[in-house]
C-alpha cells in the first residue's frame, strides 16, 4: 500500500512540474511574439540597402519581374517587367505588415503589382472577374525567411513570391532604364510570319514566344529526331530569364542576354548558351507534327466539343484582322465566338460565328466546310460544301472563310494539352487559335 501511495506521489509531482514547465515556455504573450515577428520582417526588407529583386508566379500560370524598394514610412518603390510603362517609370506605394491568420505583407493602394490581379480583362488580357490570378496580400511562414531570400504565398489564389536581396548593380539598372531596354524582346511579336528561328552556336532553334501566358517553346532537330521544351520566364535588367533550363548536349541556355532590336530591317538580337543569334522568320515549322491536324479535328468528335477562338484570324501582324468581334446577328445579339465543330452533322463541319444573349447562344450564319483532307506533309485542307444562313458579301464571315478555303491548307502546332494554333501553309502570316 505504501509502495502504492509514493507511486501515485511521484506521478503526481512529475504531473505538476511538466505543467509548470508547460507555463514557462513562453516569457512572452503570444500578441507580443507575433508584433515582434512582424517588427523582424519590416526590419529585414526596409535595411536591404538595394532593395529586392522579386519573382511572382500567379494562380493563373505564367511568372514576372519586379524590382521593390521599401521604406521605414510604409512607402514601397517598384518597377514591373508587365509593360515598357511600368518597366521605365518607377511606381510608388504604400504597404504594411499585418497579423492575419498569420504575418502578412499586404500592398494596400494599386500599383504595378495589383495590374496582375485586376479583375479588368482590359488591364491585363486575364479572366474576366479573376484577372491573372495572382495576389497583393501575401503570407509570411518562418521558414520560407531567409537572410538574402524570403518566400512568401499569396492569401487568395495562392501565387507564390520570391524575394531576392539585390545589388548594388541591380539597383542601379533599374534606375537606369536597363529593364525597358530588356523588354525589346517583346519586339518579336512584330515578326509577320508565325514561324521564327535564331541559331546559337551550332544549333538551330524554332522559338514560341506566349506573350500572355509567359511561356517560351524552343525546338530543335537532334539529327532527324524533333526536340521540345517549354518553360515560364519572365525579365530583368539583364534580359529574359528562363524558370527552367534548357539543356541540349553541351549548350545550356538558362535565357537571352544583350538583346537588341532593328526597327529597319525587322531583326532581333540575342545571346544565349554561350553564343548571339539574329531571330530570323521561317515559313514552316522546323519539323512538321504529321500527326496534329487529324488530332486537332478527331478530339471533338470523341468529346462531343468544339474548337473555339475569341478573335479569330491573326493576318499580317494583325489580330481579329477581319473584325469578328463587331458582329452581330440578325437579332442583334452580340459576337461571343468563332467555332470549328468537325463532324457537325454526317456530311459536314461547321465554322462560324456565335452569338448570344441571357438565354443562350446561336449560330445564325457561316459556313458548313466538307470534310477536310488530311496530306502526308501533315497539312489540313479545308473545301466548302455549304452554308448556314445568308452570308453578306464582303462581311467578316465571308472573309474568314474564303481565308479556310485557301487551297494550300494549314499546319496544326499544338500550343498545350487543350489549344492549338491553325497556321496558313502558305506564308505563315495568318493563324487562328483554337481552344
Amino acid at each position: 500500500m505504501m509502495r502504492s501511495f509514493l507511486y501515485l506521489l511521484l506521478l503526481t509531482t512529475v504531473f505538476f512540474s511538466c505543467e509548470n514547465k508547460d507555463d514557462t515556455v513562453f516569457e512572452e504573450s503570444a500578441d507580443v511574439r507575433l508584433n515582434a515577428a512582424l517588427a523582424s520582417y519590416e526590419k529585414q526588407l526596409v535595411e536591404a540597402p538595394y532593395g529586392w529583386n522579386a519573382v511572382i508566379y500567379p494562380g493563373g500560370g505564367g511568372s514576372y519581374g519586379f524590382y521593390f524598394k521599401f521604406d521605414d514610412k510604409n512607402r514601397v518603390t517598384m518597377y514591373s517587367d508587365f509593360s515598357d510603362a511600368s518597366a521605365a517609370k518607377s511606381k510608388e506605394s504604400s504597404y504594411r505588415l499585418k497579423a492575419m491568420q498569420t504575418p502578412s505583407l499586404i500592398f494596400d493602394t494599386y500599383s504595378y503589382l495589383h495590374v496582375l490581379a485586376d479583375p479588368d480583362k482590359d488591364v491585363n488580357n486575364g479572366v474576366l472577374g479573376e484577372g491573372l490570378k495572382s495576389d497583393f496580400e501575401f503570407s509570411i511562414f518562418p521558414d520560407s525567411v531567409k537572410a538574402e531570400t524570403i518566400t512568401l504565398v499569396g492569401r487568395k489564389n495562392q501565387s507564390r513570391m520570391v524575394l531576392t536581396k539585390a545589388t548594388q548593380a541591380q539597383a542601379t539598372a533599374y534606375t537606369n532604364g536597363d529593364l525597358a531596354k530588356a523588354l525589346l524582346f517583346n519586339n518579336i511579336a512584330k515578326y509577320i510570319p508565325y514561324f521564327k528561328r535564331v541559331t546559337l552556336g551550332a544549333n538551330t532553334y524554332e522559338i514560341t514566344v506566349g506573350q500572355d501566358t509567359r511561356t517560351i517553346k524552343m525546338t530543335w532537330l537532334n539529327g532527324n529526331v524533333p526536340k521540345t521544351f517549354t518553360t515560364d520566364y519572365y525579365i530583368t535588367p539583364g534580359g529574359v530569364v528562363f524558370v527552367s533550363p534548357l539543356i541540349n548536349g553541351s549548350q545550356t541556355i538558362t535565357g537571352f542576354s544583350n538583346i537588341t532590336w532593328n526597327a529597319n530591317s525587322t531583326q532581333l538580337g540575342v545571346s544565349g548558351g554561350g553564343a548571339s543569334g539574329i531571330v530570323v522568320s521561317a515559313i514552316k515549322p522546323i519539323s512538321v507534327d504529321l500527326a496534329a491536324a487529324r488530332r486537332w479535328w478527331q478530339t471533338p468528335v470523341e468529346s462531343g466539343g468544339d474548337w473555339r477562338s475569341a478573335n479569330g484570324f491573326h493576318v499580317n501582324g494583325v489580330d481579329d484582322a477581319f473584325k469578328v468581334k463587331d458582329l452581330k446577328d440578325g437579332q442583334g445579339r452580340p459576337y461571343g465566338f468563332y467555332m470549328y465543330a468537325p463532324a457537325f452533322n454526317s456530311r459536314y463541319d461547321a465554322f462560324a460565328p456565335i452569338f448570344y444573349d441571357a438565354d443562350g447562344i446561336y449560330l445564325d450564319y457561316g459556313h458548313a466546310p466538307a470534310k477536310p483532307t488530311f496530306t502526308a506533309d501533315g497539312r489540313v485542307v479545308f473545301t466548302e460544301y455549304g452554308a448556314f444562313g445568308e452570308i453578306p458579301a464582303g462581311s467578316a464571315v465571308e472573309k474568314s472563310g474564303n481565308l479556310l478555303f485557301d487551297s494550300s491548307g494549314f499546319y496544326l502546332i499544338q500550343t498545350s494539352e487543350t489549344t492549338y494554333d491553325m497556321v496558313s501553309a502558305k506564308d505563315a502570316k495568318s493563324w487562328i487559335s483554337w481552344e
